[in-house]
């Protein structure tokens, strides 16, 4: 079970890659474009805001699990704490384009606030995986 969790896990970690780096080749992409972006790739937007996030909740998910059976949910100082505040950050930066970008009309651009957040979610990625290398090796 936990060699399950762990693939899943890493299996996460990917998809909310996909996800981000999609969105920052998509984003760069469209800057750079003369006129609107074409129709195929505002509509790339929801598929990779998905995929990111679904791999974002399976990080949450098997995290959890390996972090309860593995260290009986104990604190693991401050630097596990930071990597769960990234975490939380990512997430909830996640949830936020998600919610946005359902309410908005199909072909309209994400708000503002989602466009300047979207280059913390990466650092914040970063961060996490950092710390985690950190805490658990």
């Amino acid at each position: 079970m936990l060699v399950l969790m762990k693939t899943l896990h890493f299996v996460g970690l990917m998809m909310g890659a996909a996800g981000g780096i999609g969105h920052m080749i998509m984003a760069i992409t469209a800057k750079r474009a003369e006129g609107p972006p074409a129709p195929g790739l505002i509509a790339m937007r929801r598929q990779l805001g998905l995929v990111g996030l679904t791999g974002i909740l399976v990080l949450w998910a098997t995290g959890l699990w390996l972090w309860i059976v593995n260290y009986d949910a104990a604190l693991l100082g401050t630097a596990f704490a930071l990597k769960i505040l990234a975490a939380a950050l990512m997430l909830a930066i996640a949830i936020a384009a998600r919610v946005a970008m359902k309410r908005g009309k199909p072909g309209t651009p994400p708000p503002a606030f989602i466009q300047r957040l979207g280059p913390a979610s990466g650092l914040l990625a970063l961060a996490a995986v950092a710390l985690a290398v950190y805490v658990f090796n």
